[in-house]
């Protein structure tokens, strides 16, 4: 029994910790994937904004290349048609030096911050550039030259070159976006495979939890099977105690009543016959004084024993109970107590003019001799007033007091302590199917109540 016990209380803190250190993996399991996942997850936005960035920065340094050959262009022919030595020629000269030098700068730092990978095509871009920077800025130059040749140059050296630079830059674009779609491409699929991750992360999550589940489940119907069988043990046992206890008030009534029989025909009938032979003794001792006055103290004596005999005969089990009723009964009792305590009591009877069952009157007569008892011993009353009441289906039983009250117990178990009385009173009510309830407050009395059931007696 005590091993049961003992694996009884243990069993939930297995329970509690395994529920735990289940809950304990799901959740390093989330907040480890949530870490890792978030971390690749911002790697590849930077990646892909890089990506954009870089293709962005190409993009615009092509389309500002296009335009600046352009610009070139317009600025060496300016300077052919102008005069050599006028301003303008030299403002278009110098403008394009200035381009030429923006152009070479934007290239290098292109290439220092954002190494292109255009292979051939940007190492052709570039190498045509030069030329054609190389070939405008000498054609702009001041030079002894005809206009033909002039013009030629124009359009072979720097018009030729310029158009050439544009083919070149567009496919140097194609090669940019081809790249950047691979980047993307790349992205995407690291992308996918993080979302195979956290689906796999999270059937695995899900997959303990759901094991988790079905265990405390099983676990839990476990218990709830053993806590059943348990309350219905218990509940088995109850019913054996109250049988048990049953047949113990039957057994200590019948027990009683033999008790009481013996003593009133046993010892008060010889008690009686002693009286009787003492009296005839007295009647023939005469004149001697002393042994009259043996004869009437032994007399006296033998008359307080027997009326002794009588109230503890009546006290166990009243024989007027069997032959007069409750009524008749509770109002000996009650003036016997009365005069043995000196508290005041009453009794007040209502529709009591038919007899009730006998195991019902013992009862209410053993709650009204157990109550009292407790009044005499700790009410510290005055006055006692005793309620018996039939109504229709049932036998109300009150029993009040003047007394200094008493706390009512939150538990059977304070009631057990407080006082065996009170549990055998709740114990004789219960057996018959009553109900039981006390009410005391302080420095204003109790009040003990019961109510019997009639109806299925008859």
């Amino acid at each position: 029994m005590i091993e049961r016990l003992k694996l009884t209380v243990q069993r939930p803190r297995t329970t509690k910790a395994a529920l735990l250190a289940g809950f304990l993996v799901i959740f390093a399991v989330w907040l480890g994937s949530t870490f890792y996942f978030t971390e690749r997850l911002a790697r590849a936005q930077a990646q892909s904004a890089a990506i954009h960035a870089r293709f962005a920065r190409g993009q615009e340094l092509l389309f500002a290349l296009q335009s600046q050959v352009l610009l070139g262009s317009v600025y060496v022919r300016d300077a052919l048609v102008a005069d050599e030595e006028s301003q303008a020629a030299t403002t278009a000269r110098d403008q394009l030096r200035a381009l030429d030098l923006q152009v070479k700068q934007e290239l290098e730092q292109y290439d220092a911050v954002e190494p292109p990978n255009q292979g051939a095509a940007w190492g052709r871009l570039k190498a045509e550039v030069q030329n054609y920077w190389d070939a405008a800025v000498r054609l702009a130059d001041p030079a002894p030259k005809d206009s033909p040749a002039a013009e030629d140059r124009l359009r072979s050296d720097v018009i030729a070159r310029g158009d050439v630079i544009v083919k070149l830059s567009d496919d140097v674009r194609q090669v940019m976006a081809d790249n950047a779609n691979q980047e993307q491409q790349q992205v995407g699929e690291t992308n996918a495979t993080l979302r195979l991750w956290i689906w796999g992360t999270t059937a695995i999550a899900t997959a303990v939890g759901v094991v988790i589940a079905v265990l405390s489940a099983w676990y839990v119907g476990r218990l709830e099977t053993s806590i059943r069988d348990d309350h219905a043990e218990i509940s088995r046992n109850r019913q054996e105690l109250r049988r048990l206890s049953g047949r113990l008030v039957q057994a200590q009534e019948d027990e009683r009543r033999t008790i009481a029989r013996e003593l009133h025909d046993e010892i008060g009938q010889a008690l009686t016959a002693v009286d009787v032979d003492l009296a005839i003794v007295e009647s023939r001792v005469g004149t001697d004084g002393r042994a009259a006055e043996a004869i009437a103290e032994a007399r006296t004596v033998a008359q307080h024993a027997l009326s002794g005999v009588r109230d503890l005969s009546q006290l166990l089990r009243p024989s007027m109970l069997d032959d007069f009723g409750l009524p008749d009964t509770l109002r000996w009792y009650l003036r016997k107590f009365s005069d043995r305590t000196g508290v005041r009591t009453e009794l007040v009877d209502d529709h009591l003019s038919e007899r009730l069952p006998i195991d019902l009157e013992v009862c209410v007569y053993r709650v009204v001799q157990e109550a009292l008892t407790n009044v005499s011993r700790h009410a510290q009353a005055s006055a006692c007033r005793v309620f018996v009441q039939r109504v229709a289906s049932s036998l109300i039983v009150t029993v009040e007091d003047d007394g200094i009250g008493w706390q009512v117990p939150t538990s059977d178990r304070r009631m057990s302590r407080d006082g065996l009385g009170l549990v055998g009173i709740r114990e004789r009510v219960e057996d018959l199917g009553g109900r039981f309830r006390i009410e005391g407050k302080s420095r204003k009395g109790t009040r003990l109540t019961i109510e019997l059931p009639l109806a299925a007696r008859g």
